[in-house]
């Protein structure tokens, strides 16, 4: 099923050319579509949405190019009719803790259609023994058909997870597996009707010809540790509050809403996937202009282009290792049939990169 890449070598020297960092292919993936990559602890992950049929959920990415199902048990090899509580249905995203455990996030959706009630759930997996540490499956009444889980970050006993079909967050105390969602369908959490995004020359739809919104989708925490920040799929604000504000449950909604602000007013580009370093720099990436951009601490939300090639066709889900490498994919989700008008245009294999930014 996996085949070891044959790696290019005209990315690299091109690269060498310019005042852009090298960018290294990593990988390819000729079968599925991978939409995020995460180093930790020297080791690489990747995960494959269902979007497009099912995949291996979770995969580990070796120095050679080749991948492999992780953990490499029954996780990965859902099928239709298959138990959709015991395996990933449909990744979203993956993210490692800084405990040694990989997080999965199964909006188990599969052709990024309805969700599966009763299947919608986070993983935990051990990353050293790949044993599962935790299941949390979430309650048809709020992780229904209309939902759709994003992306997850870590604050001490808490986790924060953002859904983006109806718009909202899962507040998660990890002390005891309770969550509440808030926020639900609240105008902060959803997409403004002009952050329809054009990417190759064509204005981003669905298959009925109505706008591709992806609502609250991207979070991240900024320099002080104790901000959390978080964005629509190509919003063009940036919102930002204290995390007490999420782990307070006795705050309304509205009481919430009212501690949140806008820290940044990007107007463009159209940002698909956020990541922050340890020095507060936050790297972006730009759809429209397939690269990735970064904006500095100190530079009041100005961002500047690292890396812009024509091969970085809409780069998703960037992650930092610690030894201050970017690892993304170009995904190519604009030439997928659901948001191409019907056609398949993509051209296999899917890559996935990196690029220094720091020593």
């Amino acid at each position: 099923m996996f085949t070891k890449p044959s790696l290019s070598s005209d990315i690299g020297s091109a690269a060498a050319e310019s005042a852009e960092p090298e960018l290294i292919e990593i990988a390819r993936s000729p079968d599925f579509l991978w939409n995020g990559a995460v180093a930790t602890g020297g080791r690489l992950f990747a995960s494959m949405p269902g979007w497009l049929g099912p995949t291996p959920g979770v995969v580990e990415v070796f120095a050679d190019g080749s991948f492999k199902p992780f953990p490499g048990d029954h996780w990965n090899d859902w099928a239709e009719g298959k138990d959709p509580t015991q395996h990933f249905v449909d990744v979203n995203s993956i993210i490692p803790d800084g405990k040694g455990n990989l997080w999965v996030l199964d909006a188990a959706a599969p052709y990024f259609a309805t969700a599966i009630e009763g299947a919608v759930k986070v993983v935990q997996i051990c990353i050293e023994t790949g044993e599962t540490k935790r299941v949390i499956i979430f309650d048809p009444k709020t992780a229904h058909s209309g939902t759709r889980l994003a992306h997850m970050r870590f604050h001490g006993d808490h986790a924060f997870m953002a859904e983006s079909k109806e718009g909202s967050f899962y507040v998660i105390d990890l002390r005891d597996n309770s969550y509440r969602r808030i926020l639900v369908g609240h105008p902060l959490m959803r997409c403004e009707p002009e952050d329809v995004p054009t990417m190759e020359g064509r204005r981003i739809t669905l298959l009925n010809g109505k706008p591709m919104y992806i609502h609250n989708d991207l979070l991240e925490f900024g320099s002080d540790p104790d901000t959390l920040y978080f964005m629509c799929l190509f919003g063009r604000k940036i919102f930002k509050t204290h995390v007490d504000t999420f782990k307070d449950p006795s705050l309304t909604d509205s009481e919430i809403a009212s501690r949140v602000s806008v820290a940044f007013d990007v107007g463009g580009p159209w940002v698909a996937g956020i990541c922050r370093d340890r020095d507060g720099t936050w790297y972006l990436t730009d759809a429209e202009n397939n690269g990735i951009r970064r904006i500095r601490p100190d530079s009041n939300g100005e961002s500047e282009m690292v890396v812009s090639r024509p091969e970085l066709v809409w780069p998703i889900t960037p992650s930092i290792s610690a030894d201050g490498w970017v690892h993304f994919t170009a995904s190519q989700l604009n030439r997928v049939p659901m948001f191409s008008g019907g056609e398949n245009l993509v051209e296999r294999p899917w890559h996935m990169f990196k690029i220094k930014v720091r020593d």
